[in-house]
């Protein structure tokens, strides 16, 4: 190798080793530009860590209901209403009154006659041929039951029912004058209502077999009471019923046969 050719080689040198230099730069300069053309491109080259993570949604706070979710369960929710339970309507509760059955006289009252169990008043009666009818009946009972007794309305004798309860089993006496009607226990319902379509103020209860109207009730419990009577029997019989007396439902008794 000549002298001239080992000088080139030595400064070749120099030069690669201090271009390589300037390549790395210092821990605190710039680094320089690379020379050596374009790197392959890869995904987020040249985008800095902050620059990608601001190109990313939000994070919802978790301690925050997020807006864009109306089913958030952070959302505040009116509280469901409790369901509430149908309204249950009882019968009326049982009034009646015991009596002895081997004591029963009938009395005049003024012009009507009473029913009486010794010193007791049990039912008022337009004849005495209803009061006797009243007491044929009632010798083969031990209690007599009422419903709608307490009710308020301005012809509140119209809505108390009378049936007996209890057998005597006293030997059977003769019976009464039968006025009854005969129905389908079966087919027993109540309806509320305007009873009298001729008189739609009516605010009865009516207790009917089918399409038949039996009775008037004050009071929807009361109807529901003389629907479980009824249930029991097959016949609903009146005494006093044509009575022309001024207020004749107070004159006539009520009673169920089997």
């Amino acid at each position: 190798m000549t002298t001239k050719t080992y000088r080139r080689l030595v400064m070749l040198g120099i030069a690669t080793v201090a271009f390589g230099l300037a390549g790395c730069g210092t821990a605190t300069g710039p680094a320089a530009p690379s020379t050596t053309g374009p790197s392959a491109e890869v995904p987020g080259a040249g985008v800095s860590g902050q620059a990608m993570l601001d190109d990313l949604p939000a994070e919802p706070d978790p301690g925050q209901p997020d807006p864009a979710d109306p089913a958030d369960p952070a959302d505040p929710q009116p509280p469901s209403p409790d369901p509430q339970p149908p309204t249950v309507v009882e019968p009326a509760a049982e009034d009646c009154v015991s009596y002895n059955p081997s004591n029963l006289t009938v009395t005049a009252s003024g012009d009507a006659w009473i029913l009486r169990d010794g010193s007791h008043s049990m039912k008022l009666f337009d004849t005495q041929s209803d009061a006797e009818d009243g007491k044929k009946v009632a010798r083969n009972w031990t209690r007599l039951c009422f419903i709608g007794r307490g009710n308020t309305r301005t012809d509140r004798y119209r809505y108390i029912i009378t049936y007996f309860k209890s057998p005597s089993g006293l030997p059977l006496g003769p019976a009464p004058a039968f006025d009854c009607i005969s129905y389908n226990p079966a087919t027993l319902s109540i309806y509320s209502g305007a009873a009298h379509p001729a008189d739609p103020t009516q605010d009865d209860w009516a207790l009917y077999s089918g399409g038949t109207p039996l009775l008037f009730l004050a009071s929807e419990p009361d109807a529901l009471r003389a629907k479980l009577v009824a249930g029991a029997n097959t016949r609903l019989c009146f005494i006093g019923q044509g009575n022309d007396r001024p207020d004749p439902a107070r004159y006539a008794m009520e009673y169920w046969r089997a």
